[in-house]
């Protein structure tokens, strides 16, 4: 008589192997919730942080912070004091105060010296929510310095009939860096276990198909070759009501997981690409060579913070003692930020040799870019021309960082180095087609020299987070002897820049370029 062993019988034992394949669901729903979990305690600490620090501001003294002068006073340095104390025991990035003038939010003191009623472009509709009914709300964007969320609170005070009004939004802020580091780690972690479990599955289930399950897992061994041989998504048609059926389902569950993975990991290389190509194009963009006008000594830098940069230079010769100036500096990162640079680099060129003027170059390329540039983008530029035989300076400015103005002969009654400020309306271009830009003039001596740079030099930071600053750079200026070429000149300042920074990574583009009347 022959003895039936029933199939579960021969299979209990390597079925308990076989259950590491459920590790991967497990893996996914143990993810899910450790950093769902996370999310929480780190919106409930944003939030805390924002109303702790809304309703425990005085009111008193942040009213006395009015004009941007006041940063430097020990009034906003309290408030700053305040809010850095909370943003280092919330464990934050930053913390700050905005009022509301209008339709436009303004900084009114922060954690990091953001300044004085310096207009703050990235309102959402939550702070505008946040002011009418009182109420805190997360808040999601993104600027120049990368992706941010939080919470904001507004402060609430009585009226003098007694009734509650807003009279300011108190922000706390983290990076999304920060969330998606933690999600990464804790891929990490589960990774080996999803990977170790498949891999010993996938050779006892082989094992099993030589000495108990023959044609059905030949099957699964063909199916494993497939993978092998880089098919990912390749599928097993095993019709089977048992726990083979279900092995085979669970294979081909792994094998459509590794396929989506592969292609993720196909699109990441190929936006890889894309960023080499970008940058590229963008190196040829820049003069390959300085151009030689008489009368005039020049030269620049240009370094970005990753494979493509928001920063640009270029040298024109726009006749035959005239030589061309632009600076700029596009808002954003990455591929968009490359591909508005380059457009605004041909439409500043292009109208360059079409207009003598520099605010008409500026006035043209402007509603150009407004044309075509995405909202929330903009560019902010300058562009000079300076003829080396009359030494005469005519600029205009759409929202760039004041160029220096370095005498040859230093008077003790003039300032030194010399902002070279620009009057009228000065907003960056493709924000308002409309901007009209004016010409400044400028009469120059043998011996002074230009300095243009991007707010990477200033706003370059150290590991303890202090920026290096407009008053560290005109300290150098003065100490720097009179006859300095603009290729020491320039050396000198990213030395400086270098030994403030130390260790610490780039945070910007940094673009530098000087001009010399010889």
């Amino acid at each position: 008589m022959k003895i039936r062993i029933p199939l579960y019988l021969k299979i209990v034992v390597p079925m308990i192997v076989l259950i590491v394949i459920t590790v991967g669901y497990s893996g996914y729903r143990v993810f899910k919730e450790s950093t769902q979990r996370w999310q929480t305690q780190l919106d409930a600490r944003l939030k805390s942080a924002a109303e702790y620090a809304a309703s425990g501001v005085n009111i008193d003294t942040l009213k006395l912070l009015h004009a941007p002068t006041d940063i430097d006073t020990e009034t906003y340095e309290q408030m700053r004091q305040y809010l850095e104390q909370i943003t280092f025991a919330g464990n934050l990035e930053w913390m700050g105060i905005y009022y509301r003038d209008g339709d436009m939010f303004y900084y009114w003191a922060d954690s990091g010296y953001t300044g004085v009623s310096s207009p703050f472009f990235y309102a959402t509709a939550e702070h505008l929510a946040a002011y009418e009914d009182m109420q805190s709300h997360r808040t999601q964007y993104s600027d120049e310095y990368g992706s941010w969320y939080g919470f904001v609170a507004p402060i609430i005070v009585k009226d003098e009939n007694g009734q509650p009004q807003v009279l300011g939004l108190v922000e706390a802020l983290n990076t999304a860096e920060t969330r998606n580091l933690l999600q990464q780690d804790t891929l990490n972690n589960i990774m080996p276990i999803l990977v170790g479990g498949s891999v010993l599955a996938v050779v006892l289930s082989l094992l099993l198909a030589i000495f108990t399950f023959n044609r059905p897992l030949l099957q699964l061994q063909h199916g494993a070759l497939a993978l092998a041989k880089g098919k990912f998504g390749y599928t097993i048609d095993l019709k089977s009501n048992d726990e083979l059926g279900e092995l085979a389902d669970t294979f081909n569950l792994m094998s459509t997981q590794l396929e989506q993975l592969y292609l993720e990991r196909t699109e990441r290389e190929r936006m890889q690409r894309e960023l080499e190509i970008a940058h590229n194009v963008q190196q040829a963009l820049f003069p390959s060579q300085l151009p030689q006008v008489p009368g005039l000594e020049v030269a620049a830098f240009c370094r970005p913070h990753r494979e493509t940069s928001g920063d640009f230079y270029d040298l024109l010769v726009v006749g035959e003692t005239r030589l061309g100036i632009v600076v700029g500096d596009v808002s954003g990162k990455s591929i968009p930020a490359a591909m508005l640079m380059v457009a605004a680099h041909s439409a500043i060129r292009s109208e360059a040799f079409d207009h003598p003027s520099p605010a008409e170059v500026l006035d043209q390329s402007n509603v150009l870019l407004c044309r075509d540039v995405p909202r929330g983008m903009f560019v902010a530029a300058s562009y000079a021309a300076i003829d080396g035989r009359t030494r005469e300076m005519v600029w205009a400015n759409a929202g760039q960082i004041y160029p220096f103005l370095l005498h040859r002969v230093r008077l003790s009654s003039e300032q030194y180095p010399r902002y070279l400020e620009t009057t009228g309306m000065a907003l960056p271009l493709g924000m308002e087609p409309t901007v009209k830009y004016q010409d400044q003039r400028q009469a120059l001596q043998p011996g002074d020299t230009v300095l243009f740079y991007t707010d990477g030099v200033v706003e370059a930071m150290n590991h303890e987070r202090e920026l290096y600053g407009f008053e560290r750079l005109e300290a150098l200026v003065q100490s720097l002897p009179q006859d300095l070429s603009p290729q020491a000149l320039i050396d000198a300042v990213l030395a400086d820049v270098a030994g403030f920074v130390g260790p610490a990574e780039q945070h910007d583009d940094i673009t530098i370029v000087a001009v010399k009347v010889t």
